[in-house]
């Protein structure tokens, strides 16, 4: 989810991300899978001829954005962002790589 959101803003003009994320908000946070293509309509109709890399981004990911939205609201909004994955990844980094506490990659 959070690299789809990513993408996106790569398509979007620097003074249009505040806009864009709030219109694509309601997207990834819809509650049905329905509420979430009406969302998207709604995007991709104020966004659509400005910026239609971007609404195609999206479509061409809708199967597999889909699947996040089957998942449960906590673990959505868990996965929605990527700090705690970040967090996580680099505690481990640093405990493997600077201290030096796993002699090779299989006791890490």
């Amino acid at each position: 989810m959070i690299h789809l959101l990513r993408h996106t803003f790569r398509y979007v003009a620097r003074l249009d991300w505040d806009q864009i994320s709030t219109t694509i908000c309601p997207v990834y946070q819809a509650p049905t899978i329905q509420a979430a293509v009406d969302r998207f309509d709604e995007f991709a109709d104020r966004w659509g001829r400005q910026y239609p890399a971007a609404v195609t981004l999206w479509w061409t990911a809708w199967d597999e954005f889909i699947a996040f939205l089957d998942g449960d609201s906590e673990i959505r909004k868990i996965s929605g962002t990527t700090n705690a994955i970040e967090s996580l990844n680099a505690r481990y980094h640093r405990a493997v790589n600077a201290r030096g506490h796993c002699p090779n990659d299989q006791a890490a």
